[in-house]
């Protein structure tokens, strides 16, 4: 009997420009812990390197499944140590929970945070002055 590969992950884009600092993370699967213990310093590094620069972050869950228990809570204290180190935000995906869960978390933040179904349209948000 084959083994069923079940890819997860969280890919990693970063981009500078002038004046600013533009950070894409595709979410793949299910997450793992492991992959917050990843993902995590890479975006903490990026920012530390970004003073001075307005950061954008392009979130894409299309091909996202879920959590882990444990990445569930990484996801929520990167959320809330992070919440105000992006001027703005645009979040992909296909699901109500994802566009309730972003108009929610968009009051807890210093940034604009929108919601799209479409990539080129939040790329061209967010590429807007």
């Amino acid at each position: 009997m084959a083994e069923t590969i079940k890819e997860h992950g969280i890919g990693i884009a970063i981009k500078r420009a002038k004046k600013k600092l533009f950070i894409e993370v595709s979410m793949l699967g299910k997450l793992t812990h492991e992959d917050y213990q990843i993902f995590v310093p890479m975006i903490d590094k990026a920012l530390k390197e970004a003073k001075g620069l307005e950061v954008d972050l392009l979130v894409d869950m299309r091909a996202f499944r879920g959590w882990e228990l444990e990445a569930a809570w990484d996801d929520m204290k990167f959320g809330l140590k992070h919440r105000n180190a992006f001027d703005k935000m645009a979040i992909v995906g296909d699901k109500k929970w994802e566009e309730i869960s972003v108009n929610m978390m968009s009051h807890m933040m210093r940034g604009k945070a929108k919601f799209f179904k479409d990539r080129t349209k939040a790329v061209a948000w967010l590429l807007k002055e």
